[in-house]
């Protein structure tokens, strides 16, 4: 899986990334992990994501980023918590491994936050480099898993919503 994965990661980013109004990452097909509320919670990181980047090309100014830096982070501990209630409901195996990473990402994200809001000046690119990387090898390389216990769980994925949502 990991030579796939290094294999086709070029094609997921953008050619000129970083250039103002260029993605960092396009949505791809090999994304969906066919979990319909997990795609759109990653759709929505992906936007943020290349949303953070363009704020920043642009040069828009701090409290513009630091606008969009605060919802992705905020988004990004709501979708890890839906995901992991989806992994709870399921019974999926690797949970607390899958939550763990979860745990390890947030508080690397909300240090380059802390840094940001004390004026460094590099946080949000090491914000993005750091988030580029980790998303799709997080999405393909682990998320991928979670189809087969939701496909395998005793209710359809439709009745997990409600739950996954609270």
């Amino acid at each position: 899986m990991r030579d796939l994965f290094q294999e086709g990661r070029r094609g997921f980013f953008q050619q000129g990334a970083g250039a103002p109004g260029m993605s960092l990452i396009r949505w791809q097909d090999t994304f969906t992990i066919g979990v319909a509320d997990i795609d759109a919670d990653h759709q929505v990181l992906i936007s943020l994501l290349n949303q953070l980047s363009e704020t920043r090309e642009e040069g828009q100014s701090r409290d513009v980023v630091g606008s969009v830096f605060n919802v992705l982070i905020e988004y990004t501990i709501k979708h890890f918590a839906r995901e992991e209630r989806l992994m709870e409901l399921c019974g999926f195996s690797g949970l607390a491994e899958h939550r763990q990473q979860h745990q390890r990402i947030a508080e690397r994200v909300q240090k380059y936050q802390r840094q940001y809001e004390a004026g460094c000046h590099t946080a949000v690119d090491e914000l993005l480099d750091f988030l580029n990387n980790w998303l799709v090898e997080h999405i393909i390389g682990e998320d991928t898993h979670i189809r087969s216990w939701v496909e395998g769980a005793c209710i359809a994925p439709r009745e997990l919503a409600p739950a996954v949502q609270e």
